[in-house]
């Protein structure tokens, strides 16, 4: 399965030697194929952004920028995370050549993000998340994978390898989790 690791500043600090530490820290344990930086309250990230870039590319791992599809053209980014308010702006990532993907927390969201050409869509939350909406859980995940097949990363509350055992089984090609990476 794919595994798609995403930041949070509450984790990972803002500060760029730190980010690209933690990484080098996690990927020692884990197996990551895509890492997201997130930061949903930053206005700018470039700085930090150049160091996640590199430390990424250095561990062999797809580096994604959340929301600044822009920067991510500029600074050499595989890619690209939109949230669902953001979808109109996929085309314009695509013709960046970026890799997109796209956040859902249901089927039309998901369906949405389809249309637009997303290359794969995050569905959360699927188990209980602290701060989120109510879990989709796993026969929302099995019935959105069964819609749009090949496209879906389950996301949300997913701390356990038996967590991810039933991701796949409902369907889902990849897991994403701030969390899990961290144990």
């Amino acid at each position: 399965m794919t595994a798609y690791l995403i930041t949070d500043p509450k984790f990972y600090t803002k500060d760029s030697d730190f980010i690209a530490a933690k990484l080098h820290e996690i990927s020692k344990k884990h197996k990551i194929d895509y890492a997201c930086l997130r930061d949903k309250a930053a206005k700018e990230c470039e700085k930090t952004a150049k160091a996640f870039i590199a430390a990424c590319n250095d561990l062999n791992i797809k580096p994604i920028l959340h929301t600044f599809w822009r920067q991510a053209a500029v600074l050499g980014a595989y890619g690209v995370h939109f949230a669902a308010n953001d979808f109109k702006n996929i085309p314009l990532a695509k013709a960046e050549n970026l890799f997109v993907i796209a956040s859902a927390h249901s089927l039309s969201e998901a369906e949405e993000a389809a249309f637009f050409l997303a290359d794969f869509v995050t569905v959360s939350p699927v188990f209980y998340t602290p701060n989120k909406n109510e879990p989709l859980g796993l026969e929302k995940l099995k019935e959105i994978t069964a819609k749009i097949p090949n496209k879906c990363i389950a996301l949300g509350g997913i701390l356990k390898e038996r967590q991810i055992q039933m991701c796949k089984e409902a369907g889902a090609v990849g897991y994403a989790s701030i969390r899990y990476f961290l144990q």
